[in-house]
């Protein structure tokens, strides 16, 4: 084959070819040492020219930081056709294999296309990119002025870039949109005053996105710099005029005007006192102010646009205020002539000086003459300070126009006159340069400057330090401002300049040096060097990704460490015994540490086990996860490191990975226990992938997407949910004329079984819509409310009779009546065919049985209103849902509504008594009757008014005779009377005494008992009306008859003072002993549980008390002796 080859080579007619390839594709060309190039002219027999390599080119680029401006080369091929043939093939075959990125430039588009291709907010661009996969950038649109002549060159023109295929179904589309842009887009011109241009474009060129995201046209306008007005709208015919309309609205809803400040004071130099008219302006605030009363925004010119004019712009949406804030700023700067403006030209290095600690000294020159005193910026490193007069508050200014002239002038000139002597006071600053090695410029500087500013004392500090020979230039000015030279001064980055007064500068000169002598000692100390070597198969590994892990042992351990051949953490190929050399600098302590750090990386990288999967490259994503969530998982569970293939994997020119990986490979590396539970998990992964890789696609009618996705999603995440599927939803297709395709792609992924289930979901909701009806019936309005019934109750049931479904889902939506006071009869139906021809019928049904509905009515007594009721409504829903009637009282809002068929008017007006039953006939009167029997029985029981108040007992009779008899009691209209007065009565007579055999000697003397009489001398009696069913009334009558007996036995209370101490024994063991004292007397005692009280109260007849009192008297006086 050789020989063949040197034959042709000999004897075919010699030519030339040149191609094209990217030049990111020139080292893989090239080969290591040149060896792939050679390899291929060798076998080619031909002669390959690559152009000499640019020095400020990077051909390290990859897929990944690819640049859309990446530019071609040729590449000239000289030989016979067949080596050249041989030679392209070969060399395309490398830049396929390295370089999977193509790059098309479109040169021959108009610029003033750009935007409408782009679209609004990029949306076409953006559409093309996701339909080919492949991107595109399209420049920013120039100018019309700026276009005027432009010939497209490859750095303005569209980009595209990605895989060959993708490339050009990119550059189709963007071709196909460029055509029908020529021959159906047309312009219109209109002008526009030239400040208003800013606000059609808008922030970031909000406005213009806005125009054509609404019209499809775009607006192309002169540069601001421009004078140029016009304004050019192209887009399609019809939607010129709407394009137009907008931008007239957006013009005239800002209102601009301008102020020249350049023009209105006469003066030999227009331009600087303009300046220094609006510094004083822009310091003293006076422009935010006026922008703050009058809501108008004051634009200021910066920069290019004060070397001509000083232009301020007003901008507002009311006319008024703009000029309001015009004629504001106008008349402030009329004021302001230039006899009101002085300069003082002192250096800037002493300007820190004349400005004082906290502005000291400038305050007090401010309030000495009345001056606003303007220091420039110190980076600015101007020597102007600019003196305005301002006049001091209360202060008396000659009237007389030359008088006043002459006056300001002696103020301003006193004012500058002390600020240059507190500029020349503080000359006596010195200057010292001093040559210190760059590397050490870092320790006199500190963290965040601190060193330095300890050094100086801090920001007002009146000594400077500069670093590097980018301020040598102030040096010399600042030393030739002092009447001094710097002689010798080396331009160089290592001087340091110290400037400030000189016995500062003495000081800052001496720490500096203190500090750069130290930082020498720990150099020398930091200056322990070893080297050892490791093989260069692990370094890589040792650098870590990005220089990761050495970079880490360098900031840990403060050492310095270089690796042969160690960049980027790259791995090369390398030859087997192959060792790199590594050199660590620091304290020997941390060399020797950072050392053994390494060796033992390199140990455990040799015992690592390496083993390589075939896993089809389909499946790498799923397995990765999203953001590398799955892999990252096996990696921690096992301590291992799983590599999957990359899109390039090319890391120099002519290198190749230690460990090549095939595009359907994967390398785990660990330990070996990790590495091969790390494998059975992720193949038992892939097997699961593999199971769950089937997929289905089939076509739906666009319009029940909606129906599909359900609110928020929530419809297609449950069919996901429910059978563990992915289901991607397609859009419908936009058809050449505009229109939408009626139906839709859907694709289902997951296992055989659970697609096919996700499938069958789909198609019954589709079938279901399918099946949807909509139907229109009409019903007297007058039936609507009961149809729907209370909180729509009742509709719902019968939807839910008719479908035989209690599901909310099933109902919702399938009737809908007019609003309220629409006075429509219309009532819509819709779903289901066979259910709503159901409802239909049902709905038919209940208004028929409606219309053939009685009145009837039951005379009930307004007091038992409530009783039929009941507490929340709730007995008269009970009697209306068992008799499937309607009940209505009086004065209920639908009680006079109702028709009244075959009753006579006259039965129910003026009647509160009269309560409506509406029904079926034979429904009425059995709810009539059972309404009737629960009407209560009404019994009287008299009670004499002086019992009263003892069986009322505070009210827990009425609550026993409510909770145990289920009987309310009222008195009518009776009041009835209040608690008793209590009669006392006391008992001092001897005999009385005697009589019950006390003796004087006891310790319950005359003076321990009191007894008070129950009951006054009222008459008469109080009704107690019970009502109820009547057996329990008859049971609360007996009940009360017993309290009334008890209350007119209980005639008299005694108070018997007993200390408490013998308290125990009255209630004696189990309360025996005041059982056996409350059963021989009759009477009730009530023995106090607080403690400290000693009063015991006894109830009942005065006989019974009497006997109670000796009984009790008999218990202390045994208790006495047993403690005595």
């Amino acid at each position: 084959m050789r020989a063949k080859r040197d034959l042709l080579d000999n004897l075919a007619v010699k030519s030339e070819e040149v191609i094209q390839i990217p030049i990111s594709a020139r080292r893989y060309i090239l080969g290591s040492r040149g060896v792939t190039l050679q390899t291929i002219t060798h076998e080619t027999s031909t002669r390959i020219q690559l152009p000499p390599r640019q020095e400020n080119h990077n051909e390290e680029k990859s897929e990944l930081d690819y640049d859309e401006d990446e530019e071609m080369m040729d590449v000239k091929i000289e030989g016979d056709a067949k080596g050249i043939s041989l030679a392209k093939e070969k060399i395309e075959a490398i830049v396929n294999n390295r370089v999977t990125t193509r790059v098309h430039k479109i040169t021959h588009i108009e610029h003033h296309y750009y935007p409408l291709i782009s679209g609004a907010h990029n949306a076409h661009i953006n559409q093309i990119s996701n339909e080919t996969g492949a991107r595109i950038y399209i420049p920013p649109f120039l100018s019309t002025e700026s276009a005027e002549g432009y010939e497209c060159s490859s750095k303005d023109a569209i980009s595209i870039s990605g895989d060959k295929e993708a490339v050009k179904k990119a550059l189709d589309k963007i071709e196909g949109i460029y055509e029908g842009l020529k021959s159906n887009t047309t312009t219109l011109d209109v002008n526009i005053p030239k400040p208003q241009h800013k606000y059609l474009i808008g922030s970031k060129g909000s406005n213009l996105q806005e125009i054509l995201e609404k019209t499809g046209c775009s607006l192309e306008l002169a540069p601001l710099s421009h004078p140029s007005e016009k304004v050019t709208i192209r887009g399609i015919q019809n939607q010129l005029v709407v394009a137009l309309q907008i931008v007239m609205d957006k013009a005239s809803s800002i209102r601009v005007q301008t102020l020249d400040i350049t023009k209105i004071h006469k003066t030999d130099q227009p331009l600087e006192h303009a300046k220094n008219i609006l510094k004083y302006l822009w310091n003293r605030n006076k422009l935010k102010k006026i922008e703050s009363d009058t809501g108008v925004q004051i634009i200021v010119p910066k920069g290019p646009a004060l070397e001509k004019a000083v232009v301020l712009e007003f901008v507002g949406k009311v006319l008024e205020e703009v000029e309001n804030a015009r004629k504001e700023v106008s008349e402030i700067v009329k004021g302001l002539s230039p006899n009101y403006f002085a300069v003082a030209t002192i250096e800037p290095h002493l300007h820190r000086h004349i400005i004082g600690r906290k502005g000291q000294n400038l305050q007090r020159v401010k309030d000495t003459y009345g001056v606003e005193i303007i220091v420039p910026d110190e980076k600015d490193e101007s020597p102007d300070i600019l003196i305005v007069f301002e006049g001091k508050e209360g202060e008396e200014i000659p009237s007389d126009r030359k008088k006043k002239e002459t006056y300001i002038k002696d103020v301003l000139e006193k004012a500058k006159t002390e600020l240059v002597k507190a500029g020349q006071d503080a000359s006596d600053f010195a200057t010292q340069t001093l040559t210190i090695p760059v590397r050490f410029h870092r320790y006199i500087i500190g963290p965040k400057g601190n060193t330095l500013n300890n050094i100086t004392g801090g920001n007002d500090a009146p000594v400077s330090v500069k670093f590097g020979s980018s301020r040598t230039g102030a040096a010399e000015r600042s030393a030739n401002a002092e009447g001094k030279k710097l002689v010798n001064v080396p331009i160089s980055d290592d001087i340091v300049i110290i400037k400030g007064p000189t016995d500062e500068v003495e000081r800052v000169v001496n720490e500096i040096k203190n500090v750069v002598d130290n930082a020498k000692h720990i150099e020398i100390m930091n200056s322990y060097t070893e080297e050892f070597t490791f093989p260069a198969q692990y370094s890589a590994h040792v650098i870590g990704k990005g220089g990761a892990h050495v970079n880490r042992l360098k900031e840990s351990l403060s050492v310095k460490i270089d690796i042969e051949g160690g960049a980027k953490g790259e791995e090369k190929k390398t030859n087997p015994g192959e060792n790199v050399k590594v050199t660590i600098m620091g304290m020997k302590s941390n060399v020797e540490k950072a050392k053994e750090k390494i060796l033992d990386l390199i140990d455990k990288l040799q015992d690592a086990n390496v083993i390589h999967l075939k896993v089809p490259a389909e499946y790498h994503k799923s397995l990765i996860g999203a953001k590398g969530r799955y892999v990252k998982r096996l990696e921690e569970k096992y301590g291992v490191h799983i590599r999957f293939p990359k899109t390039n994997q090319a890391n120099g020119e002519g290198e190749e990975d230690i460990y090549a990986q095939k595009p359907d490979e994967v390398i785990i590396k660990g330990g070996k226990k990790g590495v091969n539970d790390a494998k059975t998990e992720l193949l038992e992964l892939l097997d699961y992938e593999k199971d769950h890789d089937h997929s289905i696609n089939f076509k739906i009618p666009a319009k029940y997407l909606p129906h599909i996705v359900g609110k928020n999603g929530s419809r297609i995440t449950e069919i996901k949910y429910d059978t563990f599927t992915r289901i991607d939803l397609g859009r419908p297709e936009i058809l050449e004329d505009g229109s939408e395709q009626e139906v839709a792609n859907v694709v289902i992924h997951g296992t055989k079984s659970d697609i096919c289930n996700a499938q069958e979901k789909i198609l019954n909701i589709v079938k279901e819509l399918e099946n949807q009806i909509t139907l229109t019936i009409h019903i007297d309005p007058q039936h609507h409310k009961y149809l729907i019934g209370p909180g729509g109750s009742r509709i719902r049931e019968t939807v839910a009779n008719v479908s035989g479904s209690e599901e909310k889902g099933s109902q919702a939506g399938v009737v809908k009546f007019p609003r309220p006071g629409d006075n429509s009869d219309e009532v819509i139906l819709k779903g289901d065919k066979e259910l709503v021809e159901k409802v239909k019928l049902e709905l038919e049904r209940l208004v028929e049985e409606q219309n053939n509905l009685k009145v009837g009515i039951v005379q009930i007594p307004r007091a038992q209103h409530p009783i039929i009721i009941g507490r929340n409504a709730n007995q008269l829903k009970e009697i209306q849902s068992r008799f499937n009637v309607e009940i209505q009282f009086p004065g209920s809002r639908s009680y006079h509504d109702t028709p009244i068929a075959e009753i006579s008017i006259e039965e129910i007006e003026n009647s509160e008594e009269a309560v409506k039953i509406i029904g079926k006939e034979e429904n009425i009167e059995a709810a009539k009757a059972d309404i009737l029997s629960r009407i209560r029985y009404v019994h009287t029981v008299n009670i004499p008014r002086k019992f009263h108040c003892a069986v009322f007992a505070n009210g827990s009779t009425i609550r026993k005779l409510r909770n145990e008899f289920h009987v309310i009691v009222d008195h009518g209209e009776e009041i009835p009377p209040e608690k008793n007065d209590l009669q006392f009565i006391k008992l001092n007579d001897e005999a009385s005494i005697k009589e019950n055999d006390l003796e004087n000697e006891s310790s319950l003397s005359k003076r321990d008992y009191e007894i008070f009489e129950n009951y006054g001398e009222e008459v008469g009696d109080i009704s107690w009306n019970l009502k109820g069913e009547k057996s329990q009334v008859e049971k609360a009558e007996v009940y009360l008859r017993e309290l009334i007996e008890e209350a007119s036995n209980f005639t008299h209370t005694g108070h018997i003072t007993i200390p408490q101490q013998y308290h125990r024994h009255i209630i004696g063991r189990g309360g025996a002993t005041i059982t056996r004292i409350r059963t021989e007397s009759g009477c009730k005692i009530e023995v106090p549980k607080i403690k400290g009280d000693d009063n015991v109260i006894v109830t009942g007849s005065q006989r019974g008390i009497d006997e109670a009192y000796r009984l009790l008297n008999d218990i202390v006086e045994r208790a006495e002796k047993n403690i005595h």
